[in-house]
């Protein structure tokens, strides 16, 4: 099967690519966890790629809860996302842009996304509905130093990146490792001036 792909503005690439879904990166391994030292977890099954990290944040579960509950301030911990915006007719639907520096090349992807029903402070999850192919989850459990957060992406890897092969999944590893410090620092501000 084949998969289109859009980049909206890099400057390698004004048309739409493709890539077959089959088809893997060298160096990739199908299956294989690999772990790193900041506690993400990244496993490779065939076209898709899956990271986790975690995360806890020192802030009552409400709080993180409610944070990643709207999704338009998503990009405040997640800077690689560039924006993300309720269909105005629908608000369980999202539209996200990434936008990023990389490999010595500025990538660009947008996805429409699919809130899936959330399990009020344990769970909240989405899937693409069209454009850059991925689905993910935040689970969120109370901790005695606050509230644990278990980010897990799942991605196809868009045809722009597979040239990268085994680099692309170290480095969402250490994107989404950073993102969720980023998400702790935030939402103990955000604690901070909810209680004054």
């Amino acid at each position: 099967s084949r998969v289109m792909f859009a980049p909206m503005t890099s400057p390698t690439a004004n048309r739409a690519m493709t890539w077959s879904a089959n088809r893997r990166a060298p160096g990739r391994t199908r299956g294989r966890p690999t772990w790193s030292s900041n506690g993400s977890r990244t496993r490779m099954e065939g076209g898709w790629v899956k990271n986790k990290a975690t995360v806890v944040a020192p802030v009552p579960i409400q709080v993180a809860w409610e944070l990643w509950q709207d999704r338009t301030r998503i990009p405040n911990w997640m800077p690689w996302i560039s924006s993300v915006s309720y269909l105005p007719d629908d608000k369980t639907k999202t539209k996200w842009t990434l936008s990023t520096d990389q490999f010595g090349q500025h990538f660009e992807f947008s996805w429409l996304a699919q809130d899936l029903e959330p399990v009020k402070y344990e769970r909240i999850s989405w899937e693409s509905l069209e454009g850059l192919k991925n689905k993910g989850s935040v689970n969120f459990s109370k901790e005695p130093a606050g509230t644990k957060l278990e980010m897990e992406i799942s991605y196809e890897v868009p045809a722009p990146l597979v040239p990268f092969g085994a680099a692309v999944s170290p480095l969402v590893e250490s994107i989404l490792s950073a993102d969720l410090k980023r998400f702790s620092t935030f939402s103990e501000k955000v604690a901070k001036a909810m209680s004054k």
